[in-house]
């Protein structure tokens, strides 16, 4: 049986991004265009909500983290939430 897709809702309006499937490398590639795309449609602050049950590994929680670091450059904050741990970056 192979792994649901990863898949992504957007919220323009307020700069939040609800993921589910499992955050990859690939999936994680593909969330940096969007994050990239909501900070220069004006956004200070990107939300993303990782979906339950895929936690990112750490090759995945680096590559958030080097987004993040990217963001920080443009005055942009990433914030990252899975279940009850937050990632402010």
């Amino acid at each position: 049986m192979s792994a649901p897709p990863f898949t992504e809702v957007v919220d323009w309006t307020d700069g939040r991004v609800r993921t589910s499937g499992p955050l990859t490398a690939v999936a994680v590639d593909l969330l940096a265009g969007t994050v990239h795309q909501l900070r220069r449609a004006g956004h200070a602050r990107v939300v993303v909500e990782v979906g339950a049950g895929h936690p990112p590994e750490e090759e995945e929680l680096g590559a958030l983290a080097a987004l993040a670091a990217g963001l920080r450059a443009h005055r942009c904050e990433l914030i990252v939430i899975r279940e009850e741990e937050e990632y402010v970056w």
